[in-house]
């Protein structure tokens, strides 16, 4: 997906957000905030949205703070996540239909986003929650999810947000462990979480978890580790949380991939047609790629 002139008030909006919450000086921001009005004059908008904001926080943390400005946020919705999952799984019922209700429940904590609400409490998402098996899902396409997770050997599972992961935990919990990675940042951003947050939920306890090997709050392939891109290559499917892997991701059509998010911009809602607020589950269109022999 490519970057919108709808996104650069967002842009703007992440920094300063950041750059309150790093405490920083009134000189600092000002500095920064040249900085990055001057990183947007030469955005190139035909990468994704998750490129430009890879700048902006890298910039932050170099100038203001090293630190992990969310560490304690996402320790916080980390304990809150596997304090509800008890009740909220007395909800979901059993035999048919169980599997898309686990998927809506992991569709719901994707509302875990500091990126796009950084005044996000716990009764926001205890509302969400509340409404999220009420929510409708595209049931052709979780069926299709079901059938390639049945006939596939290897599947490479992306994660978004710390807290988001307990209930990810959960929708994977009956799928065979040994077909099963899970994938996290490499390092801090934003709220994503990271191995911390997978030892820290015990995700990692269930499943294999491996880190991308990046910073950035979604998943570019150039800048992944060598062992993340490995999975990637060596996986049958790809199941991905959230809009920053949505961006960065839907324009691969030679891997078979599901999105799983809540669209939660207008950007997003133009480019993947569902309107903001929506539960998303999408299959990609795999293109079919021909050897050209020469004759």
């Amino acid at each position: 997906m490519k970057t919108f002139y709808d996104c650069l008030p967002c842009f703007v909006k992440q920094a300063l957000g950041t750059l309150r919450r790093s405490e920083a000086s009134d000189s600092q921001t000002e500095s920064v905030m040249r900085q990055v009005f001057k990183q947007m004059e030469s955005i190139d908008f035909s990468l994704p949205p998750p490129v430009t904001a890879k700048n902006i926080y890298r910039l932050i943390r170099n100038t203001v703070t090293g630190e992990d400005l969310y560490v304690k946020d996402k320790q916080r919705f980390n304990r809150f996540a596997l304090d509800i999952l008890p009740q909220l799984q007395k909800k979901v019922k059993s035999g048919p239909g169980c599997f898309e209700e686990k998927i809506k429940l992991a569709i719901a904590a994707n509302i875990i986003d500091f990126g796009k609400n950084d005044e996000l409490c716990e009764s926001d998402v205890l509302s969400c929650f509340n409404k999220a098996l009420e929510q409708s899902v595209d049931s052709s396409v979780v069926k299709e999810l079901e059938k390639a997770i049945d006939s596939a050997d290897r599947i490479l599972f992306l994660c978004d947000n710390a807290g988001e992961i307990v209930f990810d935990g959960y929708l994977l919990d009956n799928i065979p462990k040994h077909k099963i990675t899970c994938a996290v940042r490499g390092f801090p951003v934003i709220n994503d979480a990271t191995m911390e947050d997978a030892i820290d939920v015990g995700l990692a306890d269930e499943f294999r978890v491996i880190s991308n090997g990046a910073d950035i709050p979604g998943t570019v392939l150039d800048e992944c580790s060598e062992e993340f891109r490995k999975e990637f290559h060596d996986a049958d499917i790809i199941i991905a949380k959230g809009q920053g892997n949505f961006e960065t991701l839907s324009d691969i059509k030679d891997k078979k991939t599901f999105f799983l998010l809540q669209v939660k911009c207008p950007v997003i809602a133009r480019d993947i047609g569902f309107p903001v607020g929506s539960f998303v589950i999408k299959q990609n269109v795999l293109e079919k790629v021909y050897d050209v022999k020469e004759t």
